[in-house]
Order: C-alpha cells, then sequence, then structure tokens
C-alpha cells in the first residue's frame, strides 16, 4: 500500500493510485445522482457510512505515517488511500461528520484517525518536525476532498440505494396462482384457435423459450395446479 522510508519488513507497493478504482466524495455523489430521479447529496453516504455500510479511506499523498504495532517499522509514504478503521466511536462520528460538511477537529492533543492497510496493520498519520501542525489542528483529520470511496463498494450498494422501498417480494402462493393463471390463459388461447393445449403442451413451450429443465418447469406448474386447488 505504501513504500518506506526505511528498513520496513512490511509489504510494499510502488503501483500508482488509480482513479478508475477510486471515487472522491463529490464524484461519487455525481455518480449516484447520474441514476437517481432525486439529487443525492454527501448526506446520503454519510448515513451508509453511519450505519457501517460503506467504507471510508483517507488519501493524502505524501502523508507520513507510523504503524502502531510494530513501532520499529519506522515511517512509510502514503501512496494509497487507507482504510478508516470504524471500531472507535469517537473517530468516526468525526469522520463521518466531514461527509456532511463538518470538518473534524482532535478532541486530544495530537488526536488522529486510525488507518488500516491491507493486511490489517493499524497506522496514524505523522509529521516532521518541522512541519508538525499545532495540536488542535485540522492537519491531524482528513478534509472533505481527503475523503474517498471504492468505486466497488458503491457499485454493490446501488441496487439497495434505487430499490423500490414499495417493492415487496411476491409470496410463494401469491406466485403459484399468477402462474396458475397464466396456464388458464395459455389453455384458452389455444382452445380458441381449435386445438386445447394441456399441460404438458405448455412445459414443453415454456422449456424451449426459456431453455429450462422440462421436468422442473413441470415440477413448478404441478405445483401451481395443486396451489389453485387448495384455495379455491
Amino acid at each position: 500500500m505504501a513504500t518506506s522510508d526505511g528498513n520496513n519488513p512490511g509489504k510494499t507497493s510502488t503501483k500508482p493510485f488509480h482513479m478508475r478504482r477510486w471515487l472522491s466524495i463529490q464524484q461519487a455523489v455525481d455518480h449516484l445522482s447520474a441514476l437517481s430521479e432525486d439529487p443525492l447529496t454527501s448526506d446520503d453516504l454519510a448515513s451508509l457510512a453511519e450505519d457501517h455500510q460503506l467504507d471510508l479511506y483517507w488519501y493524502r499523498p505524501g502523508q507520513k505515517l507510523a504503524y502502531l504495532d510494530k513501532p520499529g517499522w519506522g515511517t512509510i509514504e502514503l501512496t494509497q488511500p487507507l482504510r478508516l478503521c470504524p471500531e472507535h466511536n469517537s473517530d468516526w462520528r468525526a469522520i463521518v461528520g466531514i461527509l456532511r460538511q463538518r470538518p473534524a477537529l482532535p478532541a486530544e492533543e495530537n488526536d488522529t484517525p486510525t488507518l488500516v492497510d491491507g493486511d490489517g496493520n493499524r497506522l496514524r498519520i505523522a509529521f516532521d518536525f518541522n512541519n508538525r501542525p499545532e495540536p488542535f489542528s485540522a492537519r491531524w483529520y482528513p478534509n472533505y476532498a481527503e475523503l474517498v470511496v471504492r468505486r466497488r463498494d458503491l457499485d454493490r450498494l446501488e441496487g439497495q440505494l434505487f430499490s423500490d422501498e414499495d417493492e415487496q417480494s411476491l409470496e410463494p402462493e401469491l406466485l403459484l396462482d399468477v402462474i396458475w393463471q397464466l396456464e388458464q390463459m395459455a389453455m384458452e388461447n389455444g382452445a380458441n384457435r381449435g386445438s386445447a393445449h394441456d399441460l404438458n403442451w405448455l412445459t414443453h413451450q415454456l422449456s424451449d423459450r426459456t431453455k429450462l429443465d422440462p421436468s422442473l418447469l413441470g415440477k413448478v406448474l404441478n405445483a401451481a395446479e395443486r396451489q389453485h386447488a387448495t384455495h379455491h
């Protein structure tokens, strides 16, 4: 995830930050708004992050980082976004607030959120002595422009964001009743044309159209017949 400044035994990579894999918060909002009938805002992403449905990453190119659990590894330089750890509630509330256009300030001197790399190592940002910000400076937290999301995470959430809240899955009994009604329509259509169609004919017609196993379709149609007979 990063390039080392010293003899770091951890994994390193010089692979550049790839924008097609990542979206800034504004890019994510614009992307989702283009798919939605109603404009979205970063508040919508904040709600997802608040419910731990969306991971947030910090990308500040060139930022120095230090390992929390491996102090002997020295510092590294951030070259790709790192995931912000949501386990610390106070940190996470502050980060979610950034999405709502509320810049975060450290609650304690030199306080900064925990980051996690792809190997599960925990890190925090670090500064050279001459470049060290004031204890309660906003530089210890990401700003709005430095928060990014994975494009694949956003793609995964699209169905959830834009599903019709009023849409409900059909109950099995209702679905079977609908299938039975379609059976009757097919039979009646065949009878009106002079040659009555039976269930066997309907099974093979559906099999030809759907490429499904005729025996499987036969079971579904027979279940629909039984369902109708039971309730009528």
